[in-house]
């Protein structure tokens, strides 16, 4: 019986002893870029572009060309508007030293002024069955102009056209620039 009370005994005393193991070191964690891309990617000159970024665990973040600080952030975008092809880094510092990525905007030939249609006027919205009725329009940076249904063109007044519905019609204007853009209005005339 002395025997077990031994080993017992003993097993207290290792119990009640102070661990000699130091406690684990937490490190801070590691800096990381979640995300870094151009929204779009390529643009007219002229033309702003997005970059967005996302940084963990970052004690300063900082993007260049031009140099510029930003703010810590999981999801964030910034303007930019590059004169020419552009590549960008960034920069998020924190544990682990300095993580960089890049993203590159390019950047081709200004784009045409967009077709706009700035006006569309008819002589009546309601007539009778077989009356004239004149639909004229006022256009900007537009290559072509098409009136669907086909109207008569007016020799009197360039930009009008004249139509004699013989039931109610809705018109649309189509106005198409130099880059293929357009622009598009509607107009119905009730026929009673």
């Amino acid at each position: 019986m002395r025997r077990a009370l031994v080993v017992l005994g003993a097993g207290l005393l290792a119990a009640c002893s102070p661990q000699t193991t130091a406690p684990p070191v937490k490190t801070a964690p590691a800096v990381r870029i979640t995300q870094f891309y151009a929204s779009p990617p390529e643009v007219a000159r002229g033309e702003k572009a997005l970059l967005c970024y996302g940084v963990e665990n970052a004690k300063a973040v900082s993007l260049s060309p031009p140099a510029r600080e930003l703010s810590a952030a999981l999801s964030r975008c910034v303007d930019v508007e590059p004169e020419a092809t552009t590549t960008y880094t960034l920069t998020a510092e924190g544990e682990g030293g300095p993580q960089k990525q890049e993203v590159t905007v390019k950047v081709g030939a200004a784009r045409p002024p967009a077709a706009k249609i700035l006006e569309v006027r008819v002589t009546s919205l309601s007539i009778k069955r077989g009356e004239a009725v004149s639909i004229c329009y006022r256009v900007s940076n537009a290559t072509t102009v098409r009136i669907e249904p086909p109207v008569e063109p007016s020799e009197q007044h360039p930009g009008c056209g004249i139509a004699r519905p013989q039931r109610t019609t809705t018109y649309t204007v189509t106005a198409t620039g130099a880059g293929g853009d357009r622009d598009v209005e509607r107009v119905t005339v009730q026929v009673k």
